[in-house]
């Protein structure tokens, strides 16, 4: 869409529509009615929705999980700092900022 065609209310909506998680969401919703409507499963109903609500739980937790690692893959290429490094640091601010605070010599043993 060019920015000129674009309209402020429905174009998150449409956006959103687009989403994986989204489709999978509304999917196992409309079946889950379906099946609560469906006379000749009243034996079976309560589990069938559970059913799918928990495949469909899963399949979206496992596309956050995959959208997860594509974030992660991304950012390995940016340099990090070590929690060594940071350690290493802290300790050497430290025994700077205690010696200049000492003012005299270190008294011999």
């Amino acid at each position: 869409m060019s920015n000129d065609n674009r309209i402020p209310l429905l174009d998150p909506i449409l956006l959103m529509l687009r989403s994986r998680k989204v489709i999978i969401a509304i999917t196992s919703i409309a079946v889950s009615v379906l099946v609560a409507y469906v006379p000749e499963l009243r034996h079976i109903q309560d589990a069938l929705i559970v059913l799918i609500g928990s495949l469909g739980l899963a399949l979206i937790g496992g596309i956050a999980w995959e959208d997860a690692a594509a974030t992660g893959r991304a950012r390995a290429g940016q340099p990090l700092g070590t929690p060594l490094e940071e350690i290493r640091k802290a300790i050497i601010d430290g025994l700077t900022e205690a010696a200049l605070l000492r003012r005299e010599p270190p008294t011999p043993f």
